[in-house]
């Protein structure tokens, strides 16, 4: 992922995300949340969520330190799910801040 980007990630999930009430998609940096995306901010349809990223976002994410991406949910029926923790490098840009 590049800093000061505006990118759209997609996450496939084994099941119709439709039986989700709550969801969030954070990332993470060193330990610690830097952003967080909630399932009213994203796009769902089928199995497939979707969340846009904003230059703003991006450009808190550290150079040289790996980006941690989990989605945690629960369902109409109480069920709390978590995927697997995915790693994604954050690349640097010659231009600093928003364009």
């Amino acid at each position: 992922m590049i800093r000061g980007t505006t990118p759209r990630l997609y996450f496939y999930l084994p099941f119709n995300v439709d039986a989700l009430n709550e969801a969030y998609v954070t990332f993470a940096q060193n330990g610690e949340t830097v952003f967080e995306k909630t399932l009213s901010e994203c796009v769902v349809e089928q199995n497939k969520i979707s969340v846009k990223l904003t230059q703003e976002e991006t450009l808190m994410l550290h150079v040289g330190s790996t980006v941690e991406i989990q989605i945690r949910a629960k369902t109409g029926s109480g069920d709390a799910l978590a995927s697997n923790i995915m790693r994604e490098s954050a690349d640097r840009i010659l231009k600093e801040g928003v364009i």
